[in-house]
């Protein structure tokens, strides 16, 4: 099992509800280095890079995913 390799934690800058789905907009030292389409890993959920802007990456987790996962726990400015 490959468990991940940490390189920077981030801080939950928006979360936007979309129906069943949740926008998760993260500010990272990352974000430079990523690309849309990549996955990147939230509390151990690989989900993909939907959005970039500035320093700010943005992935949306579907109601499956916040179903099965603590996901939908996050809040605004937490790690």
């Amino acid at each position: 099992m490959f468990t991940g390799i940490i390189e920077d934690l981030g801080t939950i800058e928006k979360l936007d509800r979309d129906g069943g789905n949740l926008h998760i907009t993260v500010h990272t030292s990352i974000t430079n280095e990523l690309k849309i389409d990549q996955s990147v890993a939230h509390n151990g959920v690989c989900l993909t890079v939907v959005g970039i802007t500035g320093d700010t990456y943005t992935v949306t987790a579907i109601q499956e995913t916040l179903d099965k996962t603590n996901l939908g726990l996050l809040k605004e400015k937490n790690v």
